[in-house]
């Protein structure tokens, strides 16, 4: 496997995390056999798919594509990092941010909430 497919591999590991390869699959849109291709080093992302895991990491499609060709890791600011990963969470996670977000302003406020 050269290089560029064992960063794909292990971004694609790093993603999926705990979920199973299926839930993961089911999370993109594509087939678990489409993962585990991806695990393994013996296929390429569609243009399409490379965007939805970038997404997942908070990246952006050039950034994603700089990281699996040169292997550079993109340089953001650490607020950056943080607002794309926000962005990229599920609906009830992204609830729980919120929530935790209010709490921590009010208390610095000292308002109710």
């Amino acid at each position: 496997m050269n290089s560029k497919a064992k960063r794909l591999a292990t971004l694609v590991r790093e993603l999926r995390g705990s979920q199973s390869q299926g839930q993961f699959a089911k999370k993109l849109g594509v087939s678990r056999s489409t993962v585990t291709l991806w695990e393994s080093g013996l296929a390429w992302p569609e243009a399409e798919n490379l965007q939805k895991l970038a997404s997942s990491k908070g990246w952006n499609l050039e950034e994603i594509q700089t990281y699996l060709i040169k292997g550079e890791l993109p340089e953001r600011e650490p607020l950056e990092e943080i607002l794309d990963r926000v962005r990229s969470l599920p609906s009830d996670a992204l609830a729980q941010v919120a929530a935790v977000a209010v709490q921590t302003l009010a208390a610095r406020t000292g308002s109710t909430v």
